[in-house]
This record gives C-alpha cells, sequence and structure tokens, in this order.
C-alpha cells in the first residue's frame, strides 16, 4: 500500500511540473509581446499612447469630416456648370458649299444652359445664343438645335 502512494504521488508531481512549463510558455510568449509593445512606445506609458493616438484619431475625423463638407460643396457648385454637350454641323443655304453652320448645345444635368447657333452664308454669317431651362427656351428653336440638345441630354456626364 505504501508503494502505490509513492506512485500516484510521483505522477501528481510530474502532471503539476508539466503544467508549470506549459505555464512558462505562455508567459514566456506574452512577455515577449509586452516586450516589442514596450519597445514600440519609446517612453511614456501605454495609457498616454492610447490617449495620444485617441487625440490623432478624433483631428483626423474632424480632417475628413471638414474634407466631406467641400467636396459637397464643390459637388454642388460644379452641377450647374455643362458637362453635357453636342455639335451639329449643317449646311444652312444649299448653295453654299459645306457644313459651315453648327448649333452647339451646353447643357448641365438638369438640361438648363444655352445652345449656340452660327449661321454661315456667302454674305454674311450669323451667331445666335438662345437660353435653356429643363432644355426648352422661350425662343422658337431650329430642328439642327433641337437636334444637338437632345444628342447634348442623352450623353453621360463627361
Amino acid at each position: 500500500m505504501d508503494f502505490s502512494i509513492q506512485y500516484w504521488f510521483e505522477i501528481a508531481a510530474g502532471g503539476a511540473a508539466v503544467g508549470f512549463l506549459i505555464w512558462i510558455a505562455v508567459l514566456s510568449i506574452r512577455l515577449k509581446s509586452y516586450k516589442k509593445l514596450t519597445t514600440l512606445l519609446k517612453g511614456g506609458n501605454l495609457e498616454e499612447h492610447i490617449c495620444k493616438l485617441e487625440e490623432r484619431c478624433n483631428s483626423q475625423q474632424k480632417a475628413i469630416d471638414e474634407l466631406n463638407r467641400q467636396l459637397k460643396e464643390v459637388n454642388v457648385n460644379t452641377a450647374a456648370y455643362p458637362h453635357h454637350w453636342h455639335l451639329v454641323r449643317y449646311n444652312a443655304f444649299d448653295k453654299t458649299g459645306s457644313d459651315l453652320s453648327f448649333s452647339l448645345a451646353l447643357l448641365n444635368d438638369e438640361a438648363e444652359g444655352f445652345v449656340v447657333t452660327s449661321i454661315f452664308g456667302r454674305e454674311d454669317s450669323r451667331v445666335y445664343a438662345k437660353p435653356l431651362v429643363k432644355g426648352k427656351s422661350a425662343y422658337t428653336l431650329s430642328e439642327e438645335e433641337n437636334r444637338a440638345i437632345t444628342a447634348a441630354m442623352n450623353q453621360k456626364r463627361r
């Protein structure tokens, strides 16, 4: 009976030794991670560095918010400028030669802008500009002007 108690005692002691070895290995790995962290800090404590990181994150978020505000403002401002355009060249008079007359439509995303038409004749040339609101004008539009407006409105934004 004395032999069996000693046998169980040795097994328990061996098991405890193996458990301590595993615990020491885990602590060693954690210590390496902690040493790596403290070498990155270079002075100060961890709490100070976390506070500094939080301040940096907050200031960067403010800068990002300001940039987003400015970007929205730029998008609103540029939406008014013409992004859609189309040029139609044509021969306004039968006996003048080639397609020297043209109509140029310049429109924004809401089909607002203007159409410029130049009619070339043998004796003189005339230029007309007609404002457009929602693709329509208060002035009578020619077939070529309407073609230029329709083609410009059907274009993707440039």
